[in-house]
């Protein structure tokens, strides 16, 4: 199981990071991994990067394209499809600065949802693996 989060990052952090996001990646894994003693800062440098998620404008439109879904549940604002034929098992936690994103595949249902949303990273810092959203939803 993958494990995403997804951040809306600033305009002008975007700009700087679109073409090499590796500096971007690097930032948002000292913040993740930080030391209790530096939260203060991991926390500023946090949030002069993200800015906040619509959340509760995207808890909604997620719970309305998909309520008549038979493999889709909500409770609160976690979001999870269960999809047994694709063998698809995504969960999506919605905060207001960053997304959560588990799953069994490599792209869940949910990503599709997300693409209109400019400036999306997505961060495995687990398997040290990062994107932009709109360079592989392309594919989809």
């Amino acid at each position: 199981m993958r494990t995403f989060y997804i951040f809306k990052i600033k305009e002008e952090y975007a700009r700087l990071t679109k073409n090499n996001p590796y500096h971007l990646f690097k930032m948002l894994s000292y913040i993740y991994n930080i030391d209790r003693g530096e939260i203060a800062r991991g926390a500023d440098l946090f949030y002069k990067m993200v800015e906040r998620i619509g959340a509760k404008e995207l808890d909604i439109k997620i719970f309305k394209k998909y309520q008549d879904n038979y493999f889709y549940t909500k409770f609160k604002n976690i979001h999870q499809v269960n999809n047994i034929y694709k063998k698809e098992e995504s969960k999506l936690v919605v905060h207001k600065h960053f997304l959560l994103l588990k799953s069994t595949v490599i792209r869940p249902i949910f990503l599709e949802d997300l693409k209109e949303y400019p400036n999306l990273f997505l961060c495995d810092f687990e398997n040290k693996d990062y994107f932009w959203l709109e360079k592989i939803t392309t594919n989809l």
